[in-house]
Protein backbone atom coordinates (compact mmCIF):
# COMPACT_ATOMS: atom_id res chain seq x y z
CA UNK A 1 0.00 0.00 0.00
CA UNK A 2 2.82 2.47 1.05
CA UNK A 3 4.81 1.45 -2.23
CA UNK A 4 1.17 2.44 -4.26
CA UNK A 5 1.01 5.43 -2.62
CA UNK A 6 4.73 6.78 -3.24
CA UNK A 7 3.92 5.73 -7.14
CA UNK A 8 1.43 7.68 -7.34
CA UNK A 9 3.05 10.50 -5.92
CA UNK A 10 5.86 9.76 -7.79
CA UNK A 11 3.82 9.86 -10.99
CA UNK A 12 1.78 13.78 -9.43
CA UNK A 13 5.38 15.09 -9.61
CA UNK A 14 6.70 14.19 -12.56
CA UNK A 15 3.67 15.23 -14.69
CA UNK A 16 4.00 18.96 -12.35
CA UNK A 17 7.73 19.06 -13.47
CA UNK A 18 6.78 18.18 -17.41
CA UNK A 19 4.07 20.62 -17.47
CA UNK A 20 6.04 23.20 -16.03
CA UNK A 21 8.85 22.56 -18.41
CA UNK A 22 6.40 22.37 -21.99
CA UNK A 23 4.81 25.93 -20.41
CA UNK A 24 8.48 27.34 -20.04
CA UNK A 25 9.94 26.69 -23.76
CA UNK A 26 6.09 27.01 -25.32
CA UNK A 27 5.79 29.41 -28.28
CA UNK A 28 9.53 29.76 -28.09
CA UNK A 29 12.39 29.08 -30.46
CA UNK A 30 13.13 26.50 -27.68
CA UNK A 31 10.12 24.30 -28.67
CA UNK A 32 11.19 24.28 -32.25
CA UNK A 33 14.54 23.06 -31.63
CA UNK A 34 12.95 20.72 -29.06
CA UNK A 35 10.77 19.40 -31.89
CA UNK A 36 13.92 19.39 -34.47
CA UNK A 37 15.38 17.20 -31.57
CA UNK A 38 12.93 14.87 -31.58
CA UNK A 39 13.17 14.01 -35.27
CA UNK A 40 16.42 13.45 -34.74
CA UNK A 41 16.24 10.86 -32.78
CA UNK A 42 12.92 8.89 -34.71
CA UNK A 43 15.53 8.95 -37.48
CA UNK A 44 17.89 7.71 -35.55
CA UNK A 45 15.71 5.18 -34.08
CA UNK A 46 15.07 4.24 -37.69
CA UNK A 47 18.61 3.97 -39.41
CA UNK A 48 19.04 1.38 -36.60
CA UNK A 49 16.16 -1.12 -37.64
CA UNK A 50 17.35 -0.56 -40.72
CA UNK A 51 20.73 -1.16 -40.67
CA UNK A 52 22.65 1.66 -42.44
CA UNK A 53 25.48 1.94 -40.20
CA UNK A 54 27.83 3.92 -41.62
CA UNK A 55 24.42 7.03 -41.91
CA UNK A 56 23.69 6.09 -38.14
CA UNK A 57 27.03 6.88 -36.95
CA UNK A 58 27.11 10.02 -38.70
CA UNK A 59 23.54 10.60 -37.10
CA UNK A 60 25.70 9.85 -33.82
CA UNK A 61 28.16 12.18 -33.84
CA UNK A 62 25.18 14.53 -34.87
CA UNK A 63 23.35 13.86 -31.45
CA UNK A 64 26.84 14.18 -29.23
CA UNK A 65 26.74 17.51 -30.80
CA UNK A 66 23.12 18.59 -30.13
CA UNK A 67 23.37 17.34 -26.86
CA UNK A 68 26.53 19.80 -26.03
CA UNK A 69 24.83 22.64 -27.71
CA UNK A 70 21.66 22.05 -25.81
CA UNK A 71 22.67 23.94 -22.71
CA UNK A 72 24.24 27.03 -24.59
CA UNK A 73 21.22 27.07 -26.76
CA UNK A 74 18.86 27.20 -23.65
CA UNK A 75 20.75 29.21 -21.44
CA UNK A 76 17.98 31.85 -21.23
CA UNK A 77 15.40 28.94 -19.97
CA UNK A 78 17.79 27.33 -17.95
CA UNK A 79 18.54 30.31 -16.09
CA UNK A 80 15.15 31.58 -15.43
CA UNK A 81 13.84 28.04 -14.21
CA UNK A 82 16.76 27.98 -11.81
CA UNK A 83 15.80 31.70 -10.37
CA UNK A 84 12.35 30.66 -10.32
CA UNK A 85 13.77 27.68 -7.76
CA UNK A 86 15.95 29.83 -6.00
CA UNK A 87 13.75 32.31 -4.86
CA UNK A 88 11.17 30.05 -3.74
CA UNK A 89 8.64 30.42 -6.12
CA UNK A 90 8.71 26.64 -7.24
CA UNK A 91 6.46 25.78 -4.11
CA UNK A 92 3.90 28.71 -5.42
CA UNK A 93 3.58 28.08 -8.40
CA UNK A 94 -0.02 26.50 -8.36
CA UNK A 95 -1.44 28.94 -6.30
CA UNK A 96 0.31 31.81 -8.79
CA UNK A 97 -0.85 29.85 -11.93
CA UNK A 98 -4.73 29.86 -10.69
CA UNK A 99 -4.30 33.22 -9.62
CA UNK A 100 -3.17 33.99 -13.07
CA UNK A 101 -5.71 31.84 -15.15
CA UNK A 102 -8.87 33.67 -13.20
CA UNK A 103 -7.79 37.09 -14.11
CA UNK A 104 -6.93 35.77 -17.82
CA UNK A 105 -10.48 33.79 -18.02
CA UNK A 106 -11.84 37.05 -17.22
CA UNK A 107 -10.04 39.38 -19.45
CA UNK A 108 -10.44 36.22 -22.60
CA UNK A 109 -14.32 36.37 -21.61
CA UNK A 110 -14.25 40.23 -21.64
CA UNK A 111 -12.93 40.51 -25.32
CA UNK A 112 -15.34 37.78 -26.32
CA UNK A 113 -18.51 39.44 -25.38
CA UNK A 114 -16.65 42.52 -27.09
CA UNK A 115 -16.80 40.67 -30.32
CA UNK A 116 -20.01 39.37 -29.89
CA UNK A 117 -21.79 43.13 -29.17
CA UNK A 118 -19.05 44.30 -32.07
CA UNK A 119 -17.85 46.49 -29.44
CA UNK A 120 -14.11 47.75 -31.21
CA UNK A 121 -10.96 47.32 -29.23
CA UNK A 122 -7.67 47.38 -28.77
CA UNK A 123 -5.58 45.79 -26.29
CA UNK A 124 -1.88 46.14 -26.00
CA UNK A 125 -0.50 43.46 -23.10
CA UNK A 126 2.54 44.19 -22.03
CA UNK A 127 5.65 41.79 -21.31
CA UNK A 128 9.26 43.18 -21.12
CA UNK A 129 9.64 45.62 -23.57
CA UNK A 130 9.33 49.34 -21.89
CA UNK A 131 6.37 50.71 -23.51
CA UNK A 132 6.78 54.14 -21.28
CA UNK A 133 6.50 56.77 -24.62
CA UNK A 134 3.26 54.72 -25.76
CA UNK A 135 1.73 55.24 -22.24
CA UNK A 136 2.26 58.89 -22.64
CA UNK A 137 0.20 59.42 -25.85
CA UNK A 138 -3.11 58.61 -23.75
CA UNK A 139 -4.20 58.75 -20.31
CA UNK A 140 -2.75 57.21 -17.61
CA UNK A 141 -4.74 55.26 -15.21
CA UNK A 142 -3.05 52.57 -13.14
CA UNK A 143 -6.18 50.88 -11.96
CA UNK A 144 -6.85 46.77 -11.01
CA UNK A 145 -8.53 45.42 -14.09
CA UNK A 146 -11.70 44.82 -14.54
CA UNK A 147 -14.31 43.37 -17.22
CA UNK A 148 -16.63 46.44 -16.68
CA UNK A 149 -13.77 48.92 -16.71
CA UNK A 150 -12.36 47.76 -19.48
CA UNK A 151 -16.15 47.83 -21.54
CA UNK A 152 -16.46 50.97 -20.00
CA UNK A 153 -13.42 52.14 -21.84
CA UNK A 154 -14.37 50.87 -25.32
CA UNK A 155 -17.96 52.11 -25.31
CA UNK A 156 -18.65 54.09 -28.42
CA UNK A 157 -19.75 56.80 -26.18
CA UNK A 158 -17.35 56.98 -23.46
CA UNK A 159 -14.23 59.63 -24.08
CA UNK A 160 -11.39 57.21 -23.93
CA UNK A 161 -12.30 54.74 -26.66
CA UNK A 162 -10.52 55.86 -29.32
CA UNK A 163 -7.25 54.42 -29.11
CA UNK A 164 -5.28 51.63 -27.63
CA UNK A 165 -5.35 49.67 -23.81
CA UNK A 166 -2.47 49.34 -22.18
CA UNK A 167 -2.41 46.52 -19.75
CA UNK A 168 0.44 44.56 -17.59
CA UNK A 169 0.18 42.96 -14.02
CA UNK A 170 -3.67 42.81 -14.28
CA UNK A 171 -3.54 46.35 -14.08
CA UNK A 172 -4.60 48.87 -16.85
CA UNK A 173 -2.22 51.82 -17.21
CA UNK A 174 -3.28 53.50 -19.80
CA UNK A 175 -6.18 53.96 -21.98
CA UNK A 176 -6.27 56.23 -25.34
CA UNK A 177 -2.84 55.20 -26.44
CA UNK A 178 -1.72 55.93 -29.68
CA UNK A 179 0.07 53.29 -31.54
CA UNK A 180 2.40 53.60 -34.23
CA UNK A 181 1.09 52.36 -37.59
CA UNK A 182 3.05 49.26 -39.14
CA UNK A 183 4.88 49.93 -42.53
CA UNK A 184 4.23 46.23 -44.27
CA UNK A 185 2.71 47.22 -47.55
CA UNK A 186 2.35 43.20 -47.68
CA UNK A 187 -0.46 43.53 -45.72
CA UNK A 188 -3.96 43.44 -46.54
CA UNK A 189 -5.39 46.55 -48.41
CA UNK A 190 -8.43 46.09 -46.34
CA UNK A 191 -6.66 46.01 -42.89
CA UNK A 192 -8.56 49.19 -41.32
CA UNK A 193 -6.21 51.35 -38.95
CA UNK A 194 -6.99 49.53 -35.78
CA UNK A 195 -5.30 46.42 -37.10
CA UNK A 196 -2.30 48.24 -39.10
CA UNK A 197 -1.81 50.11 -35.42
CA UNK A 198 -2.14 47.06 -33.81
CA UNK A 199 0.36 45.11 -36.20
CA UNK A 200 3.20 48.00 -35.41
CA UNK A 201 2.86 47.27 -32.01
CA UNK A 202 3.87 44.00 -32.47
CA UNK A 203 6.78 44.94 -34.50
CA UNK A 204 8.03 47.27 -32.56
CA UNK A 205 7.98 46.07 -28.97
CA UNK A 206 7.49 42.03 -28.20
CA UNK A 207 3.87 42.67 -26.88
CA UNK A 208 0.49 40.52 -27.92
CA UNK A 209 -1.79 42.84 -29.28
CA UNK A 210 -5.30 41.79 -29.09
CA UNK A 211 -7.95 43.24 -31.54
CA UNK A 212 -11.76 43.03 -31.85
CA UNK A 213 -13.12 44.31 -34.81
CA UNK A 214 -15.93 46.66 -34.82
CA UNK A 215 -17.40 45.96 -38.00
CA UNK A 216 -17.19 42.31 -37.78
CA UNK A 217 -16.71 41.59 -34.23
CA UNK A 218 -13.90 38.82 -35.10
CA UNK A 219 -10.88 39.21 -32.21
CA UNK A 220 -7.23 38.98 -33.47
CA UNK A 221 -3.83 38.61 -32.17
CA UNK A 222 -0.67 40.41 -33.17
CA UNK A 223 2.96 38.68 -32.16
CA UNK A 224 6.13 40.09 -33.84
CA UNK A 225 4.33 41.46 -36.75
CA UNK A 226 2.17 38.34 -37.27
CA UNK A 227 -1.99 38.27 -37.32
CA UNK A 228 -3.53 35.38 -36.23
CA UNK A 229 -7.36 35.74 -37.23
CA UNK A 230 -10.89 35.00 -35.83
CA UNK A 231 -9.42 33.39 -32.50
CA UNK A 232 -12.19 31.88 -30.21
CA UNK A 233 -12.21 31.79 -26.47
CA UNK A 234 -10.41 28.57 -26.16
CA UNK A 235 -7.35 29.42 -28.45
CA UNK A 236 -7.57 33.07 -26.88
CA UNK A 237 -7.31 31.73 -23.46
CA UNK A 238 -4.32 29.27 -24.13
CA UNK A 239 -2.44 31.83 -26.07
CA UNK A 240 -2.58 34.04 -23.25
CA UNK A 241 -2.12 31.87 -20.40
CA UNK A 242 1.20 30.53 -22.25
CA UNK A 243 2.73 34.02 -22.54
CA UNK A 244 1.17 34.87 -18.74
CA UNK A 245 2.81 32.00 -17.50
CA UNK A 246 6.01 33.27 -19.74
CA UNK A 247 6.32 36.31 -17.23
CA UNK A 248 5.31 34.78 -13.95
CA UNK A 249 8.64 32.29 -14.22
CA UNK A 250 10.96 35.84 -14.84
Amino acid sequence: MEFEFIMVIDIIVTLLISYKAITLIRETRAIHLLNGVLVLFIISFATQILGLRIFNLLLAQIRTMVLIALPVVFQPELRRALEQIGRGKMLSYLTQANKSEIYIDKLVSTVIRMGKEKIGGLVVLKRESGLKEIIDTGVELDAKFSPELLLNIFNSKAPLHDGAVIIHNERILAASCILPLTKNKRLKQSLGTRHRAAVGMSEESDALVIVVSEETGVVSTMENGKIKYNLDEFSLKEKLLAKFEEIDVK
